[in-house]
């Protein structure tokens, strides 16, 4: 039974979404969505006159995309790390 969720899973990493699913998953308008992939930023596949997105593709993508507060070195005697906005 273990086995049969796991392919699923992997069944479900490689599915294709429109962009509708992607805007959902990303809590933005689908307008956005296209114009991110128009631009080349968000990947996607073309078949034909469609855009269809690879959840895997989408989920690596917004992994790669993440980002936290970053630490500049501190200049010598400096107490504390400066925080780049």
């Amino acid at each position: 039974m273990r086995g049969r969720r796991r392919e699923q899973q992997e069944q479900d990493q490689e599915a294709l979404m429109t962009a509708d699913e992607v805007a959902s998953l990303m809590q933005v308008t689908s307008a956005w969505v296209y114009a991110e992939s128009r631009r080349g930023a968000l990947p996607h596949v073309r078949l034909g006159r469609y855009v269809r997105f690879r959840r895997s593709a989408i989920n690596r993508w917004l992994d790669d995309s993440e980002r936290g507060p970053r630490t500049t070195q501190r200049p010598e005697g400096a107490k504390f790390a400066s925080v780049v906005p």
